[in-house]
């Protein structure tokens, strides 16, 4: 199985970008990915090192996947994830978020075992997500920070062991990144940081046949979220949902039925809201079981197969 390392970490999202691995479809893959100062801080006494941001949110890719068209829409499966390391970071900057708290910035090394994350203070359950997870974008590079139609930085924390991850393509080899490993976060990220952390990461990418989405889609057991991101609560709540709409349109369903059945069944979430650098990604989730009651289609979700 091919390991692609973290070695050579990416800033932007860039379809200039030459592929640092290629993989056919369907093949299992292993990808490691730094935490989210790329290795550089790692000790209490290094708060003053956040203000320089060089090395901030790196990805690694891109990852060309055999067979893949611009225009396709893939279909990535996370089929592991792990933390690769016992030591992570929480960190924060006064005037980034709404928690106007600190004047200062401010650093906790986290150490971490196979159940807990220990903060210091607390301690939370080791839950991996993965924050960073897109397809080089059509036009200019995005930065790692952002997140858009080619996914990116999303920081949804349905993405881990079991999830596939729905992305439209840009060009040819889809060219897929991944980053931004946590070892727990809550929705909304709202002190700048959740538990920053390595992470190890087996993946294979499928083109989904038939069907080409306007924006990325999240698939677990239990429920499908559309993604979309915003320089405010309220950009983002309307993109998104505008976005669910469109989706289930695709499907063939009334667009004021669509409205009605995501008011009565659906939740908007925030996955990320860092508004004062204009960082605020939502989702929208559908329950599978509502969606299958109904027989509403959804393009390439599992109640279908």
């Amino acid at each position: 199985m091919k390991t692609i390392s973290r070695a050579d970490p990416k800033y932007a999202l860039d379809s200039g970008h030459e592929a640092v691995a290629k993989v056919s479809q369907g093949e299992s893959f292993i990808v490691e990915t730094h935490d989210c100062r790329t290795g550089t801080i790692t000790r209490p006494d290094q708060a003053g090192d956040l203000l320089d941001t060089r090395c901030v949110n790196p990805a690694t890719g891109p990852i060309s996947i055999d067979g893949v068209r611009a225009g396709d829409t893939i279909c990535v499966e996370i089929e592991e994830l792990h933390v690769d390391s016992r030591v992570g970071l929480m960190v924060t900057r006064p005037g980034v978020t709404r928690l106007a708290i600190t004047d200062e910035p401010q650093l906790r090394i986290v150490e971490c075992d196979d159940v807990y994350a220990n903060v210091g203070a607390f301690r939370v359950p080791v839950t991996p997500m993965i924050g960073l997870l897109g397809v080089a974008p059509n036009g200019d590079p995005v930065s790692t920070f952002r997140g858009a139609e080619h996914g990116g930085n999303m920081d949804i924390l349905l993405i881990g062991t079991g999830t596939r991850v729905f992305l439209p393509t840009f060009c040819d080899g889809g060219m897929v990144y991944f980053g931004d490993v946590h070892a727990a976060m809550g929705d909304g990220e709202v002190f700048l940081s959740g538990v920053e952390i390595a992470g190890r990461i087996r993946a294979r990418v499928t083109v989904a046949a038939y069907w080409s989405l306007p924006t990325p889609l999240v698939e677990t057991d239990e429920l499908v979220a559309v993604i979309a991101s915003g320089s405010t609560f309220d950009e983002a709540a309307k993109a998104v949902m505008a976005k669910a709409v469109e989706v289930l349109s695709i499907g063939g369903m009334d667009p004021i039925d669509a409205g009605f059945l995501m008011s009565a069944a659906g939740h908007l979430r925030v996955c990320q809201y860092i508004p004062l650098a204009g960082l605020v990604h939502c989702r929208f989730e559908l329950p599978k079981s509502i969606l299958a009651l109904n027989e509403i289609v959804v393009p390439n979700i599992a109640h279908q197969v």
